[in-house]
C-alpha cells in the first residue's frame, strides 16, 4: 500500500520542524521496538498538544479535505461542525526513537481523503484505506514518504467491546528495517490490511 517515492516539502518546512520538535521532546528511546504496540490516536478537529504536531504534518491534506466540506448555507443557521476546525479528521501514529533519528508513521482519516473501504466483520466498525505518511527526522533534515494504510473507525452503532477486541498494532521489524502493521476487528485479524512499511524503500 505504500509509495516508494520520497518527497521533500520545502514549503511545509516550518510545520514539519514544529512537528519534529514536539514529537521528539515527547519521545524517549524506544527500548524494544520489535514488540507489538497499539497505535495512538489523535482527534484533529481542534488539535492541541501532540495532536497539533500531527495536524501540522498533514496540513496540506487537511486543507484539501476542508475545502471539500459542505458549504455553509448563507440563509440558514451556522453549523459549527462544518464551519470551523478540521471536519471529521483524525489520525493514528506509531513512532520509534532510535536516538540518532526519529521515525513516525501517521495515517489520516477524513470524510474526503480515504480511497476505499473493506468489508467489516462487525456492524458499526468501518475499515477504510486512508493516506499515510512516514516521516524520518535526523539531525537537521527530514524526509516524507507518502503511501496508504488501513484506518479502523468505530461509529455510533458499534457494539460494546473489551479494549483488546478492535485494535491496530505496529512493531518494528529489525531484519527488514520496516514497520509492520496488523489489525483486529472484534478479535478477528484483518489480513488484507496487514502490511510492512519499509523505512528506506528502494527507488
Amino acid at each position: 500500500m505504500t509509495s516508494t517515492s520520497v518527497r521533500y516539502f520545502a514549503t511545509t518546512a516550518m510545520f514539519l520542524g514544529a512537528c519534529c520538535l514536539s514529537v521528539t521532546h515527547a519521545q524517549t528511546y524506544t527500548s524494544d521496538p520489535g514488540a507489538w504496540r497499539p497505535v495512538a490516536y489523535s482527534n484533529l478537529l481542534f488539535p492541541l498538544g501532540e495532536a497539533e504536531s500531527y495536524a501540522s504534518l498533514w496540513q496540506d491534506r487537511l486543507d484539501e479535505s476542508n475545502k471539500k466540506s459542505a458549504p455553509i448555507n448563507p440563509g440558514g443557521l451556522l453549523d459549527m461542525s462544518i464551519a470551523v476546525g478540521n471536519r471529521g479528521a483524525s489520525e493514528w501514529h506509531f513512532s520509534i526513537n532510535f536516538q540518532t533519528k526519529l521515525v513516525a508513521l501517521s495515517v489520516l482519516s477524513t470524510p474526503y481523503l480515504c480511497t476505499d473501504e473493506y468489508p467489516s466483520p462487525t456492524q458499526g466498525i468501518r475499515i477504510k484505506v486512508c493516506p499515510s505518511r512516514l516521516v524520518t527526522f535526523q539531525s537537521n533534515s527530514y524526509s516524507v514518504i507518502d503511501g496508504a494504510a488501513c484506518f479502523v473507525e468505530k461509529t455510533l452503532g458499534a457494539p460494546a467491546e473489551d479494549s483488546t477486541a478492535t485494535v491496530t498494532y505496529a512493531a518494528y521489524d529489525v531484519p527488514s528495517r520496516s514497520i509492520r502493521l496488523r489489525y483486529t476487528v472484534s478479535h478477528q485479524e484483518i489480513d488484507r490490511c496487514a502490511q510492512s512499511v519499509p523505512l528506506h524503500p528502494e527507488n
